[in-house]
């Protein structure tokens, strides 16, 4: 007796689209966390290619943007604090050394070398801003300031200030302030605390779609 051999066809096929299902599956995966812009761009590039809708070609701006404000932290050598991608946000984070002295939440007067380049870049889109600001766990004695959440948000402030007297629209900004409760290395190294001392300035993204 003969066998049937008209249905082993299914057998290969059957792995075929299970390795695809898990290639899509870590695909998305990753996408939701962070990534370089260059990698960003290059998945919008083959989206705008194949799709040509609306959505593909915001998604693009938004990541050639995010190319662009990586590439202007370089000149500026701020390079290690970096630019990353999520599908929700452009993150952008800047050392608080940079912007303002300790304890302080006063604009210094080099921060305009930074934030005068982003404000040019942030012009190129409407997309909404948001300005958090994040301090190491060193209690803060005496000063304006009573706690670190305070002096978090009043740089937060500070900083969409100057990018609003730049030209930018205000309804475009929000302002957090975590002080030190959301770090992202140990408080238990000089290292680490400087690392936690910084502001995130995000574009938040209006083509979130993978």
């Amino acid at each position: 007796m003969n066998e049937d051999t008209t249905q082993l066809w299914m057998i290969p096929y059957a792995d075929l689209m299970s390795t695809l299902v898990l290639l899509f599956m870590s695909l998305f995966a990753y996408s939701y966390g962070e990534r370089p812009p260059e990698y960003d761009r290059a998945l919008a590039h083959m989206e705008k290619q194949l799709t040509r809708g609306k959505q593909a070609d915001t998604r693009f701006e938004e990541t050639e943007l995010a190319v662009k404000i990586k590439e202007e932290m370089g000149r500026l050598r701020l390079s290690e604090f970096g630019v990353r991608v999520t599908a929700r946000r452009v993150r952008l984070t800047l050392p608080n050394p940079v912007l303002f002295a300790e304890g302080s939440a006063r604009l210094s007067p080099e921060a305009g070398d930074i934030l005068e380049p982003l404000a040019r870049l942030f012009s190129q889109g409407d997309n909404p801003i948001l300005v958090e600001g994040h301090t190491d766990d060193v209690r803060i004695v005496g000063g304006r300031f009573r706690t670190n959440w305070e002096l978090s948000a009043a740089r937060s402030f500070s900083v969409i200030e100057f990018l609003i007297k730049q030209g930018l629209q205000p309804e475009r900004f929000q302002a957090r302030g975590y002080g030190p409760y959301r770090p992202v290395a140990s408080n238990a190294t000089r290292e680490g605390k400087s690392r936690n001392r910084r502001i995130e300035i995000s574009l938040i993204r209006e083509a979130k779609t993978i």
